[in-house]
């Protein structure tokens, strides 16, 4: 044992343990909790400096970092955020001010943005980094007591931090703790996000709300990847003065409580009178030479050898934000970059790209059109969505929605009848299969409108009424296919209604909030425009829910069923929510029931489904506990799919996959007639970050 005064041998004797230290930083916060109020605001201010080296392209493809600038290059920023925790425990971030150098970002942010101010809560991040300082996480981690100091006529024990197992979700390091209260003084760890490793220390308030946040806080990235390199280093300063209200009151010049949430002050002014402390000299040398020669001229550069120029390189290789006012931007995909690449047996390569463009106004109006552009490979087809969003009464959350779509491939209810008819009496599944070989299908190529209003008449309520357009095409029209009275050319129309029902969420006895389940019911009848005999009428119900677990852990539910109470002979059957996705929007889809092996022909065959799926997704599942593996998996998950329509009878698919920091794989095997039917894997690449 050390001690900074003397110590007798009394003292020695009487040092506590990590168990009983452990014990009393776990319930530090509760013993706080009645003068604390529920709702809290806190102001920090971040210094940002950023050194890269970059080498060769490929570090554009790199997703969530920002593009980098040839050669050697330093950069500072400065930025002011407000932090606020909301009443059912939810810490949101809001950006006040903020300048830097940097010419590719508005805010210089990387780490902070996801950064949770509290030590206490149950992850240093809010996607990932499980604290130690929460009582649930122990489990995963070891502490020893290494010495013990005096301080101010109190005992500060010192604790190291070592995880269990090696995992990129937990941290290593230390801190520093009052051993009578069990308050921590300061802290420091060490931990692996993404590609960069990080350190962050820090020295928290000393009494009150202010001792459950940093008062000063330093986080150091360094991030190498294939010749790159980033260094950054965040210092962050709370201003605050909480009293027992909640509310901070911060004297003299830092009185910058009076800007507006709703405004971002981006000017270097604005920090020149309100900086915390002076500005280093490194860090003053880089604004001057900025303000000088705008980057154009940075004696820190290596001259290197460019094949292209620069701005042939950025139009090529990178998405582009063009703001359009301070409220609106249009974001456009790089030339020769999709932003995502697919791969899986059942079909094949797909490419993707999309765009955004977003406007607000005042009054709590707001626009937004994202269209999304894909081509898949073995279907040799073109997929697009052109979705467009107008919030026109947000305090209702009444909006205006407009989609046109293409690329579908669908055959119609005479092609499924007599199909079904020959699939009568099999039960196997691979007899069902070689009858689905057999028969030669008439697809149509689908093109349609939907265009709705929606409305929240009442709470956790929202009503949505529309109309839909279906144009069908004939793949293949010939003299052949209008001798079989096969029409060229399908048409209908159908008025719409759907009915979402989000119960609230309810705290549980973890403190953690549940998710949000969320049921819908949609009517649909369409009729029939020229000749066609296209009418139907569809009900289908959906119910989706994600409940998070203790430790990033999160179970994701999905049931639902869909059936026809009439249609044509030249109608579709075309669900909602059992489709063949070939253009997914991500790896989220497997998370909400996404069949990965299911024949894309049985989603037409049926007037009616049954539909259950589960999905488990962990930081620390199997894989990633593995050795030098673990600094790469993110996430684990399992999956199960379960499916009921008329001629497969029951079906079923089991999953794993991994989520990399670049790349998504996942393993399937299908299920029917109680044993094992297809084995296949699927693999998703992320291009670029945002």
């Amino acid at each position: 044992m050390t001690l900074t005064a003397k110590a007798d041998s009394r003292q020695e004797c009487q040092e506590p343990t990590a168990d009983s230290i452990m014990a009393r930083v776990y319930r530090y916060p509760a013993s706080l909790g009645r003068t604390l109020p529920d709702t809290w605001q806190m102001k920090v201010y971040a210094a940002h400096t950023l050194h890269t080296r970059r080498k060769n392209i490929l570090i554009r493809y790199i997703p969530g970092l920002f593009r980098l600038e040839r050669g050697d290059r330093n950069y500072f920023g400065e930025s002011l955020n407000l932090y606020e925790k909301k009443p059912d425990g939810v810490m949101t971030k809001k950006v006040l001010a903020t300048y830097g150098t940097m010419p590719y970002r508005r805010s210089s942010e990387v780490w902070t943005g996801q950064y949770n101010p509290s030590i206490y809560a149950d992850g240093l991040f809010s996607d990932r980094i499980l604290s130690p300082l929460w009582p649930s996480n122990r489990r995963y981690y070891r502490f020893a007591v290494t010495h013990s100091r005096l301080e101010e006529g109190r005992i500060i024990v010192c604790v190291s931090v070592t995880p269990r197992f090696s995992n990129t979700q937990l941290v290593k390091g230390g801190f520093d703790a009052d051993a009578e209260t069990g308050r921590v003084c300061r802290f420091n760890f060490d931990f692996v996000y993404g590609f960069g490793r990080l350190h962050i220390e820090g020295e928290m308030g000393r009494r009150g709300l202010a001792s459950l946040v940093p008062c000063r806080m330093a986080l150091t990235s360094r991030l190498s990847v294939l010749g790159n390199k980033i260094d950054e280093t965040f210092d962050a300063t709370a201003l605050y003065d909480f009293d027992n209200a909640g509310q901070s009151k911060l004297p003299g010049k830092m009185e910058i409580w009076t800007i507006k949430a709703d405004t971002v002050v981006r000017e270097k002014a604005f920090f020149d009178t309100y900086r915390p402390r002076p500005l280093s000299t490194e860090q003053t040398a880089v604004y001057e030479r900025s303000d000088t020669t705008t980057q154009q001229a940075d004696t820190t550069s290596r001259p290197i050898r460019r094949f292209i120029s620069p701005g042939t390189e950025d139009v090529l290789f990178d998405s582009h934000i063009v703001a359009l006012s301070p409220t609106g931007f249009v974001k456009l995909p790089p030339l020769l970059t999709p932003r995502s690449i697919g791969w899986s047996r059942s079909k094949g390569f797909s490419l993707q790209t999309r765009f955004v463009f977003s406007k607000q106004w005042p009054r709590r109006c707001g626009l937004e059109f994202a269209p999304r552009v894909g081509y898949n490979f073995k279907q040799k087809q073109v997929y697009w969505r052109l979705p467009l969003r107008m919030d026109l009464y947000r305090l209702r959350n009444g909006s205006l929605i407009v989609e046109t779509s293409g690329g579908d491939h669908a055959y119609s209810s005479s092609q499924a009848d007599e199909i079904r008819r020959r699939l009568a009496g099999q039960t196997k599944y691979d007899s069902l299969i070689h009858l689905f070989d057999q028969y030669q299908f008439h697809y149509y190529r689908d093109n349609r409108l939907l265009a709705s209003l929606s409305l929240s008449p009442l709470p956790r309520v929202t009503l949505q009424t529309g109309v839909r357009f279906h144009y069908r095409t004939l793949i293949g029209w010939n003299e052949t296919a209008a001798a079989g009275g096969m029409k060229h050319h399908l048409s209908s129309i159908a008025p719409r209604l759907q009915l979402v029902w989000t119960p609230q969420s309810v705290r549980s006895g973890r403190s953690l909030w549940a998710g949000h389940p969320m049921l819908m019911a949609d009517y649909e009848r369409g009729f029939s425009l020229g000749q066609a005999a296209t009418r139907y009428e569809r009900i289908e119900t959906d119910l989706r829910y994600s409940l998070p677990l203790h430790a990033l852990r999160a179970i994701h539910l999905r049931a639902g069923t869909g059936f026809y109470t009439r249609r044509g002979q030249d109608s579709f059957i075309d669900y909602d929510h059992f489709r063949d996705e070939w253009m997914p929007q991500g790896w989220r889809d497997e998370l909400s029931g996404q069949f990965q092996l299911l024949d894309s022909r049985w989603y037409n065959e049926s007037d009616y489904y049954a539909r259950l799926s589960a999905a488990y997704e962990s930081p620390m599942l199997l894989i990633s506990r593995i050795g030098k593996l673990t600094r790469y998996v993110q996430k684990e998950r399992l999956y199960v799919n379960l499916l009921h329509v008329k001629a497969l009878g029951p079906y079923g698919e089991l999953g794993y996959g991994i989520s990399l920091p670049m790349i998504d794989f996942g393993a399937f095997m299908s299920i029917a007639n109680g044993r094992a039917t297809k084995f296949a894997v699927k693999i998703a690449l992320s291009l670029g970050g945002d």
